[in-house]
């Protein structure tokens, strides 16, 4: 069986982006996005969180408190009756990896290695795929293993490079909802 995976991004497409969110009291789902996810879930995709998490090479926190904000974060979403199937965090930042192997930046968007884990560990066929944030650097790596982008408006937008969202045909929309309601019940 072959198997089709919604990814998302973290900060600015499922809880608002504070900056360096990683305590519970700092994490807001942002509006319907546990309602987005249990759908995605009854849609029959695996949801996997794929997180640049630089805050963890820079010294803010630590991933261990990261991972515990997942399971928290997991705790919340099943009163909803949803559930991520997956979250993957790329702790590093091209300036600052602590001298591990250049390969451990591919994992970290814009690079395509956390996707390419989940492909392979839910064998799943990336034209199925979906990807969702709010960065391009979010979208580069689903495009170029083509998994269909969107894009979704967060505090990050005036920055976002029109040319490529046009030049790749991406939609822009408010809420991961939009996303899906535009997507799969239209």
């Amino acid at each position: 069986e072959v198997n089709k995976i919604f990814f998302l991004d973290r900060d600015g497409t499922i809880n608002v982006d504070t900056d360096y969110v990683h305590t519970q009291e700092e994490w807001v789902f942002c509006e319907g996005a546990p309602q987005a996810i249990k759908r995605l879930n009854e849609l029959g995709y695996k949801v996997v969180v794929v997180t640049n998490q630089s805050g963890i090479i820079r010294g803010r926190f630590t991933l261990a408190q990261v991972v515990e904000l997942h399971q928290w974060v997991d705790g919340e979403l099943a009163k909803f009756g949803a559930k991520i199937d997956a979250w993957y965090i790329a702790p590093w930042h091209p300036n600052m990896h602590d001298e591990l192997h250049p390969n451990l930046l591919h994992d970290r968007k814009p690079g395509t290695g956390m996707f390419e884990k989940a492909v392979r560990r839910f064998k799943a066929d990336p034209a199925l795929c979906h990807m969702a944030g709010d960065k391009i650097s979010d979208l580069q790596p689903a495009i170029e293993l083509g998994i269909k982008p969107h894009l979704i408006r967060s505090r990050f937008y005036e920055s976002v490079d029109q040319d490529f969202l046009n030049k790749h045909d991406i939609l822009i929309y408010h809420t991961l909802n939009e996303v899906i309601n535009n997507e799969f019940e239209s």
